[in-house]
This record gives C-alpha cells, sequence and structure tokens, in this order.
C-alpha cells in the first residue's frame, strides 16, 4: 500500500514537471525566440538593402571608401561617449555564466548592438550574429526579470520561473537561428561554453531556436545561407585533402589570433575614438582591391557570406582566392582590434572558405567549392574551439548532409592545431 502510493506521488510529481516545462516552453521560450527571430530577420533584410541602396550611391564617385571611417568612428564614438568602453562578446558570454544581470543589463547591451550594426553596416568586418547574440540575449534577461518580479505578485507566474542563464541562451538562439537560417546551429551555438554541451542546457534554446527559424522562413523563406551552384558528390579523395586543408585551417587560426592580439596590444594606447579613426583609415585601404579589381566584391565588409557565395558560384583561381583571404584575415583583426564590435563567426567562415578555395584551384581545381565549404568548417571550429557546431552549421546552411564526413575531419584536425598549439 506506501509502494503504490508513493509511485502514484512520483508519478504525479513527475506529470507536473512535465506540465512546468511544457508551460514555460510554450509560453516564454517559444515567443522570445520568434520575437528575436523576428528583429534580427529585419535587421538582415534592412543590412542587405542598406548595403545594395549604398553600394549603388557611393560607389561610381568612390565615396564608398569612406564608409569604414563612418562607421568604425560612429562605433567607438558610441562605446566611449555612453561609458561601456571597449566591450568583448566572448568575455560578456563568459561572464553570463557567472551572473547574466551584470554580463547583459538592458541600457548597455542596447549601446553594444548599436556599435555592432553600425560596425557591421558601415565597413567593419564583423558578423550580424554579434548584435544578435547581445541583444537577444539582453531581451531574455529582461523577460526572465519581469516574470521573476510579477511571480512575487501573482501566484501564477511561479510556474513560469527558469533559471537567467537559461533565458540568455533563449533569447540568444532565436536571433543566431534568424542571422544563420538554421535552428539547430543557432541553438547549439547560443548554449555551447568553452567547447562544452550539456544536454539540459539545449531544452530552451532548442525550443526557441525553432521559433526565431519559423519567423524568419515566413518572411525570407526557407533558402539556406550559402547557395551552391551545383550538389557535391562525396568521394574518398575529399577525405585524403579535408587532412592537409585541417592542418592549413588550423594555423591560419593561430595566426589570425596572434595578429588580432599584437594589432589590439599596439593599438591599446590609443583613446578609444583615435583607435577607431586609425583603423578605420587602414580598412580604407584594404577596401582598395575590392573597390576597384573586382567590381565592388565586398571582401573586408561585413561578415562576408557574399563573398563566400561569389567563391561558391564562380570559383576564383587561386592567387584570387589566397588574396580575398589576406584582406579579410587583416580586415577582421583590425576591426575588433581597433574597437569595432561584431561577431567572428561569419567571418571566419568567410576566411576559411577563401583558404580552402585558394588550396582547392591549386589540388582540386574541378572542385575547389568542396574545399572551400570544407575550409569554412575547419576554420571556424579552430578559431571559437569547438568540434560539433561548425559541422552542423555546414549541413544546415547548405542542405548537403554528406559533406559532414569531410567536414569532421576537417574540422578535427583544424581544432587538434590549436589546442596543441596553445
Amino acid at each position: 500500500m506506501v509502494r503504490a502510493v508513493a509511485h502514484i506521488l512520483t508519478q504525479r510529481s513527475r506529470n507536473l514537471r512535465l506540465i512546468a516545462h511544457t508551460r514555460r516552453m510554450l509560453l516564454l521560450m517559444l515567443p522570445l525566440g520568434a520575437l528575436t527571430g523576428w528583429i534580427m530577420t529585419l535587421a538582415v533584410k534592412g543590412a542587405v538593402v542598406v548595403g545594395e541602396h549604398l553600394v549603388g550611391l557611393l560607389a561610381p564617385s568612390h565615396l564608398i571608401l569612406a564608409l569604414p571611417v563612418l562607421g568604425l568612428t560612429m562605433a567607438t564614438l558610441m562605446l566611449a561617449r555612453s561609458g561601456v568602453g571597449e566591450v568583448s562578446l566572448a568575455d560578456d558570454l563568459h561572464m553570463s555564466h557567472e551572473d547574466p544581470y551584470v554580463a547583459f543589463p538592458l541600457k548597455a547591451s542596447l549601446v553594444k548592438a548599436a556599435a555592432c550594426a553600425v560596425t557591421v553596416l558601415f565597413g567593419g568586418s564583423t558578423g550580424l550574429e554579434g548584435p544578435g547574440k547581445w541583444l537577444g540575449a539582453a531581451l531574455g534577461l529582461q523577460l526572465h526579470r519581469t516574470v521573476k518580479q510579477l511571480s512575487a505578485k501573482v501566484r501564477v507566474f511561479r510556474h513560469l520561473l527558469t533559471s537567467a542563464r537559461t533565458m540568455v541562451a533563449c533569447g540568444a538562439s532565436g536571433a543566431l537561428a534568424a542571422v544563420f537560417r538554421a535552428p539547430l546551429s543557432g541553438a547549439l551555438y547560443a548554449a555551447e561554453h568553452e567547447g562544452h554541451l550539456k544536454a539540459a542546457s539545449l531544452i530552451g534554446p532548442l525550443v526557441a531556436a525553432a521559433g526565431g527559424y519559423l519567423v524568419c522562413a515566413a518572411i525570407m523563406g526557407p533558402t539556406p545561407l550559402l547557395k551552391l551552384a551545383h550538389p557535391y558528390e562525396l568521394r574518398w579523395t575529399e577525405i585524403v585533402y579535408a587532412l592537409p586543408l585541417g592542418l592549413a585551417c588550423g594555423l591560419a587560426a593561430t595566426g589570425f589570433r596572434v595578429l588580432q592580439a599584437g594589432l589590439r596590444k599596439r593599438l591599446s594606447r590609443l583613446d578609444l575614438h583615435w583607435r577607431g579613426l586609425l583603423g578605420a583609415l587602414g580598412l580604407v585601404l584594404l577596401l582598395l582591391p575590392g573597390h576597384f579589381l573586382f567590381h565592388d566584391l565586398p571582401i573586408t565588409l561585413g561578415g562576408g557570406v557574399e563573398l563566400v557565395n561569389h567563391v561558391l558560384a564562380a570559383p576564383p583561381p587561386g592567387w584570387e582566392a589566397l588574396l580575398f583571404f589576406a584582406l579579410k584575415v587583416f580586415a577582421t583583426a583590425l576591426t575588433l582590434a581597433c574597437g569595432g564590435v561584431g561577431g567572428t563567426w561569419l567571418p571566419s567562415v568567410a576566411m576559411g572558405a577563401t583558404l580552402g578555395a585558394s588550396l582547392g584551384a591549386w589540388w582540386m581545381p574541378d572542385q575547389s567549392g568542396l574545399l572551400a565549404l570544407l575550409g569554412a568548417t575547419a576554420l571556424t571550429g579552430a578559431l571559437h574551439r569547438s568540434l560539433l557546431v561548425p559541422v552542423v552549421f555546414l549541413a544546415e546552411t547548405t542542405a548537403q548532409a554528406g559533406l559532414v564526413v569531410p567536414a569532421l575531419v576537417a574540422t578535427t584536425v583544424a581544432w587538434l592545431v590549436v589546442r596543441e598549439g596553445e
């Protein structure tokens, strides 16, 4: 009799917990993901429209070369005058695992997101996933604060309480799912911390990412982020070439970190706004080849999705792809070192794709686009110390599940190169 009662109580407790989880997913996480996904979908569409308008308006008179001066000067002045100062998304995300309320206060997060947007739109080499993560995390935290305050007054809101860390990850995952047009990648990237993922920490981000992606697909359609000219067939040769490609990407990721750290150390002696102006002048020089030689191809502007799609649609000669790689590396390192703000995921995808395309042009001229995709995954994994997320990102953003096999090899090698070199 006692056992039967205990079993009934245990089962009832489980059912109540399941109802509570379902209630939080439907009333908190899914709407939060849809909201942040909607905001970032509009931001992505707006960035495309603004970018095309600026190129059409400013390119004929060469005034487009002044964009980095405008963008980085505005971004660094915004950070300096607001009192926020120099910021780092990686530092904020690390801090959020200790105290989300310290890491993502609303006012400072809005300033950071605005500085990100200005950097990306006007000449900086960073990605929109940066403002998406900051804004999504800040909105998730505000929703947590609101529910917590209401729960003290209205009993029904107590059933919606969850951790602040979970709501931060949910807000970020909805935004990232829209920027990447990939729900699983958005959830994994938001939930991963220093290369580690826990199953329990994925529940909320997965639901929020589903909401963010549904809104994005409804507005922009289900088109993958990376557009392939033709599907690639998996062969044994790709596995063989994935090994040296991973080695090259690991060395490139290490070199990028050294370059960024060196530039940051030298520029840190200057005030933030002067640093932004000096870095902007450097970006103007890096913008010249794309403007004069490649018909305003956005090599150094923004995250680099257009550059990757250009490389996939019309594989360039090896020297040209290597030039793209060098320009993107220096532009991204300089943007971040001089006080610019934004995400590094999409720029690392562009850097890896151009490096892979340059090697593919020499090793596999008939399949250079394939090595471009593998390079994008390998360098991103090495730079962000992640094995799983870049491979999932590749499968989702290309709709080519077969690419996972050589991508796993290339990414693992690149990751090991970086880890053993530390």
